[in-house]
C-alpha cells in the first residue's frame, strides 16, 4: 500500500514539474527549452503512467514505485533546464542564484534511481542480505555528488555562465571527499547492474524472461557513450546517432520494466534482444567503417571533398549484409541457443530425408530433444478432416501452434512446458512446414492404400456372395419352374395317345410357367446389368423413376458414357432414390447428373427429415472407389439428405487424390435410414 501511495505521489510531483515546464516554455519559447520539453513529454507521461500500473501489482509494488522516483528525476531535471532557460530571460537572475546552484547536478538523481531500479527489478528486493547496505549508500552519494555542485567554484552552465556563486568555496578537503562519493556514486549504479546479472544466473524461468526485458531495453545505455567516443573522435563532437540511442533507452527502459512486470510473454524476448544485440554490434561496426573510410579518404582527396563521404557510405553498404549474417550467427549462439538448435535441428534432418537417410516422421523426436521440451506433441492434419493426429494414430488438440503450407493448416506443435516461447515455436513451424506436409502426404498415401486393398477385398466378398445369391435364385425359381415344366411335359408325352391329358390345359400352364420363368430371368440380369442401360443412361435413369409415388425433378446429361460409368452412375442413382423412398419420408427427389472437370457426376437429394449415413463396408462405396471415383453423403437432420457421386470418365484404379473421402474416408457399408425411419 505504501509503495501504491508513493507511485501515485511521485505521478503528481512529475505532473505538476512538467506543467510548470510547459508554463516556462511558453513564457520564453527557446530551440533548448522545446527540445528539452519534447523530452520530458515523451520520457515522463509514459514512465508516470507504467509506474501508476505495475505498483498495482503486488509483486511489483516497489518497482512502480521506484519507477515513480525515476519519472519524478526525469520531471525535475526537464523543469530545470526549462528555467533556467526562462531565468535568464528576466531581468534579476541573482535572486534565483541560490536554486541554481541547488538544483546544478541534480541530474545525477536519475542516474541513482536508475540503479535502484536495476537493484530491485523484478520483485522489488535486493538480490541478498549483503545488498541492504546499497540503497542507503546510493542514495547518500547522489545527494553528496549535488551538494558538491552546489558549492563548485566552477562557473554556472550557459545561460547563466556569468551568474555568481552564491555559497562560499568549500573547504579543503571537501574537493576529495566530493570525489570519493562520486567515483562511489558510478561504481553503485555499475553494481547494481551487476546485481542483475548475478540475480539471473539464479532466477527462474519467468524472472529470467523479465530481466531479458529490461537488459533489451538498457542495451542502449552502455553502447551511448562508445557512440558519444567515437563520434567525439571522429567528427569532434557528438552526432544524432548517441543522442537518438541515448533517447531511445531513456524512453525504453521504463517500458521495459513495466511489460517484464504485467506482461512478460508478450513476445520472445530472447529473439527481441539477440535482434538488438545484432542490430547494435552492427550499427557500431558499420559507423567505424564508415569512420575510418571516409577519414582516409579525406585525407587522400580532401577533407572537404564529396568522395570521401561516398567511399564511407559505399562500405558500409557493402559490408552491410555479409556482417548481419556472421554477427546474427554469433549472437545467436551465444544469446539464442535454444533458436539455433532447433532450426539447425530441423535444417539437419531435412538434409538426411533429403538424401535418404532417416525418415521425415523423425521430427516429433528431433523437435523435442532440440527445444528442450519432452512433452511437445507435433500433430498432422488428417486426410479429409480438420484433426490432427500424431505419428502414432492420437489425437492432438489444435490449440497449439499452427503448421501451414500455401496458407493452409497442415499440422499444429502443442509445447509441453519447455522453454520455448510462442514465438520460437512459430518461427520452428514455419521452417517445419515442409517436412510437415511430407509426413501428412505419406499418411494420406498409406492410408489410400490401406483402403484400396480394404476396397478390393470387399469387392471380391460381395462378388462370391452376390454368385451365391444368384446361385440360390436360380436352383429356387426358374430352375424349379423349367424342371417342373419339362415333367409336366414328359408326362404329357407319356399319355397322349390314351387321350387322359388335356393338352389344352397343359400347354396354357406351360405357357404360364416359361413366362414366369423368363421374368425371373429378366430380374436376376437387371441386378447384373440394366437392359434399359442399351438405350443410354437418360433412358434407364427415366425407367427408374417412372413408378415412384413422389415428385422427381431429374436433369441427366444425355451425352455417350463408358459402360461402366453408366452402370455405376445407374446403382448410384437407384440405391440413393430407394433410400430415400424408403426412409426419408420425403415428397420430393432430385437427380441430377452433370459432366464437369473430366468427371460425371451424379448427385441424387431429398427433402426428407435426414440424419442418413453410410454405414461400414459400402459396396455401394468400393463400387465407386474401383472406378477412382468419390462419393460424399450430406444429410443434416431435420434438413433432408444429398448423395453426391464423383466418377471419372475415363475410370482407372483407385490414386491416393482419389480415394472415397466422407469425412470417414471409405468406412461406409450401406446408406442407412435417418433417425425418423420407422
Amino acid at each position: 500500500m505504501l509503495a501504491r501511495r508513493a507511485a501515485l505521489g511521485c505521478a503528481v510531483l512529475a505532473a505538476v514539474l512538467l506543467v510548470a515546464a510547459v508554463g516556462f516554455t511558453a513564457t520564453a519559447p527557446t530551440r533548448t527549452s522545446w527540445l528539452t520539453l519534447g523530452l520530458g513529454l515523451v520520457v515522463v507521461p509514459a514512465t508516470t503512467g507504467l509506474s501508476v500500473l505495475v505498483s498495482r501489482r503486488r509483486d511489483g509494488a516497489v518497482v512502480g514505485a521506484l519507477l515513480g522516483l525515476l519519472s519524478l528525476a526525469v520531471a525535475a531535471v526537464v523543469a530545470k533546464e526549462v528555467w533556467l532557460q526562462w531565468l535568464a530571460t528576466t531581468d534579476d537572475p541573482g535572486g534565483w542564484a541560490w536554486l541554481v546552484a541547488v538544483t546544478a547536478e541534480n541530474a545525477w538523481w536519475v542516474l541513482a534511481t536508475f540503479g535502484l531500479v536495476l537493484l530491485h527489478f523484478p520483485d522489488g528486493r535486493v538480490p541478498s542480505r549483503r545488498w541492504r547496505w546499497v540503497p542507503l549508500t546510493l542514495v547518500t552519494a547522489a545527494a553528496v555528488t549535488q551538494v558538491d555542485g552546489a558549492v563548485a567554484a566552477e562557473p554556472f552552465r550557459a545561460p547563466l555562465a556569468d551568474l555568481d556563486r552564491p555559497f562560499g568555496p568549500p573547504p579543503a578537503w571537501w574537493e576529495l571527499f566530493a570525489l570519493v562519493w562520486f567515483v562511489v556514486l558510478l561504481v553503485l549504479v555499475a553494481a547494481c547492474a551487476v546485481s542483475l546479472l548475478l540475480r539471473f544466473r539464479r532466477a527462474e524461468l519467468v524472472q529470467r524472461q523479465q530481466i531479458k526485458w529490461l537488459a533489451l531495453a538498457g542495451i542502449g545505455l552502455p553502447l551511448y557513450p562508445l557512440l558519444c567516443l567515437v563520434e567525439i573522435l571522429f567528427w569532434g563532437q557528438s552526432q544524432w546517432v548517441s543522442a537518438a540511442v541515448g533517447l531511445a533507452s531513456l524512453v525504453a527502459t521504463p517500458v521495459a520494466a513495466g511489460i517484464a512486470v504485467l506482461r512478460h510473454d508478450l513476445y520472445d524476448v530472447d529473439k527481441a534482444l539477440a535482434l538488438a544485440v545484432t542490430w547494435g554490434v552492427v550499427t557500431a561496426l558499420l559507423l567505424s567503417v564508415y569512420a575510418a573510410t571516409s577519414s582516409l579518404a579525406g585525407l587522400l582527396v580532401g577533407r572537404g571533398s564529396e568522395v570521401g563521404v561516398a567511399v564511407g557510405t559505399a562500405a558500409a553498404a557493402l559490408l552491410l549484409l555479409p556482417a548481419l549474417r556472421v554477427v546474427r550467427r554469433a549472437v545467436d549462439r551465444r544469446m539464442y541457443p535454444l533458436r539455433r538448435a532447433a532450426l539447425a535441428a530441423v535444417d539437419g534432418l531435412h538434409r538426411e530425408v533429403s538424401a535418404g537417410r532417416a525418415r521425415p516422421e523423425r521430427l516429433p523426436d528431433v523437435l523435442r530433444e532440440a527445444l528442450r521440451d519432452p512433452g511437445l506433441r507435433v500433430g498432422f492434419r488428417a486426410p479429409g478432416s480438420d484433426t490432427f493426429l500424431d505419428t502414432s494414430g492420437e489425437p492432438v488438440p489444435a490449440d497449439g501452434v499452427l503448421v501451414q503450407q500455401d496458407g493452409e493448416p497442415t499440422g499444429v506443435l502443442v509445447p509441453g512446458g519447455g522453454p520455448a516461447s510462442p514465438e520460437l515455436l512459430r518461427e520452428v513451424a514455419d521452417r517445419s512446414s515442409t517436412l510437415v506436409e511430407v509426413v501428412r502426404l505419406r499418411a494420406e498415401v498409406a492410408q489410400a492404400l490401406r483402403e484400396a486393398q480394404s476396397s478390393r477385398t470387399r469387392l471380391v466378398e460381395i462378388g462370391y456372395e452376390e454368385r451365391r445369391k444368384m446361385e440360390r435364385d436360380l436352383h429356387d425359381g426358374a430352375q424349379q419352374r423349367l424342371v417342373s415344366l419339362g415333367m409336366q411335359l414328359r408326362l404329357a408325352q407319356r399319355h397322349l395317345g390314351d387321350g387322359t391329358v388335356d393338352l389344352d390345359e397343359l400347354l396354357d400352364e406351360s405357357v404360364a410357367e416359361l413366362g414366369t420363368a423368363v421374368a425371373e430371368l429378366r430380374q436376376i440380369a437387371h441386378g447384373l446389368r440394366p437392359g434399359s442401360l442399351d438405350d443410354g443412361l437418360p433412358a434407364a435413369l427415366s425407367n427408374l423413376v417412372r413408378s415412384l409415388p413422389m415428385t422427381v425433378d431429374m436433369d441427366v446429361d444425355d451425352g455417350p458414357l463408358p459402360d461402366a460409368v453408366a452402370t455405376t452412375a445407374y446403382f448410384v442413382a437407384s440405391e440413393a432414390i430407394a433410400n430415400a423412398v424408403k426412409h426419408s419420408e420425403a415428397t420430393r427427389i432430385e437427380l441430377h447428373v452433370e459432366r464437369r472437370n473430366g468427371r460425371l457426376f451424379v448427385r441424387v437429394g431429398d427433402n426428407g427429415c435426414g440424419g442418413a449415413r453410410l454405414g461400414l463396408g459400402s459396396g455401394l462405396a468400393d463400387r465407386v472407389a474401383a472406378l477412382g471415383g468419390s462419393l460424399r453423403v450430406a444429410s443434416p437432420v431435420g434438413h433432408g439428405t444429398e448423395v453426391e457421386a464423383a466418377l471419372p470418365l475415363e475410370p482407372s484404379l483407385p490414386r491416393p487424390d482419389e480415394t472415397p473421402s466422407l469425412g470417414l474416408v471409405g468406412q461406409v457399408d450401406r446408406v442407412q435410414g435417418p433417425p425418423c425411419a420407422s
